[in-house]
């Protein structure tokens, strides 16, 4: 019986045979420029040399169509900073937070909004930067430039409980501008920005959707663009309106330059930013 199991694996397992490297081991290789990763949803892993920040990681298995490419055990292991927009449990997840905050040293971006979820999963206050809209700060040698994020909700109206301690960020990593920013609609705090070289975005219902999208990449006109908040949760008629983007709808609708610039990921995958 070992044999046939052996023989199985060799035939349809040729990477597992072959000791092929995971997510993990990946990352914890790169060191050369600036890499990153989506994990699903809003989560980014960006590495820069040793220093490795996330953004809105979601690793909870119960909330996601398929497992993720990272576990919250591995990401524990290498992660600096870990950055978050809003309370929202797909963004500021409490299982996640939880294990970073009991098994690794990272410290914790939060928005006032947040601050309560933090101290429910005992993160140490000491490890907690409170984030607030337009007050800039450094973090790790990080500029950071907190902005205002209002929540979306169905049939494209502000959320009823959106909160204006919520935020977004554009975090400058050795140079390069990412700016993500969170759940909100377009807001002119996007437009006024400068210098944009890494666009996360949701074309999602209740967040800039199609048309506000497609403003915010031609008015940035940022390097390297990237649809988020896509393909993690599953879709059903009372999740469509967070849950589904269109970021294939987003792209017919930009310049061929703009095109050539657009990146959907899949899970795990890696880009090279410079």
């Amino acid at each position: 019986m070992k044999f046939y199991i052996f023989l199985f694996l060799a035939l349809y397992c040729p990477a597992l045979m072959q000791g092929q490297s995971t997510l993990i081991d990946e990352i914890k290789a790169h060191h050369d420029g600036i890499g990153l990763w989506w994990i699903g949803h809003n989560g980014w892993i960006i590495k820069s040399g040793d220093l490795v920040i996330s953004t809105d990681i979601l690793l909870d298995f119960d909330m996601r169509i398929n497992p993720p490419k990272i576990t919250m055990d591995e990401l524990a292991e290498i992660l600096d900073i870990s950055f978050v927009t809003h309370g929202h449990g797909d963004h500021f997840n409490k299982k996640v937070s939880a294990v970073l905050a009991e098994k690794s040293d990272c410290l914790f971006v939060i928005p006032e909004s947040c601050v309560g979820i933090a101290e429910q999963i005992n993160i140490p206050k000491d490890r907690i930067r409170v984030a607030k809209p337009r007050e800039p700060f450094e973090i790790m040698g990080i500029q950071v430039e907190p902005l205002r994020a209002i929540h979306g909700n169905a049939n494209f109206a502000i959320y009823y409980e959106a909160n204006l301690q919520d935020c977004g960020y554009v975090i400058n990593v050795d140079g390069t501008r990412f700016l993500q920013p969170g759940d909100s609609y377009l807001l002119e705090d996007h437009l006024f920005l400068e210098d944009i070289d890494v666009l996360f975005f949701s074309p999602t219902e209740h967040n800039m959707y199609i048309d506000r999208s497609v403003i915010l990449i031609n008015t940035l006109e940022p390097d390297f663009i990237f649809p988020q908040h896509r393909n993690t949760i599953e879709v059903t008629e009372a999740s469509r309106f967070w849950a589904k983007a269109y970021p294939d709808e987003v792209k017919l609708r930009l310049t061929k330059s703009l095109q050539d610039k657009y990146h959907i990921l899949d899970e795990g995958e890696f880009f090279k930013i410079k």
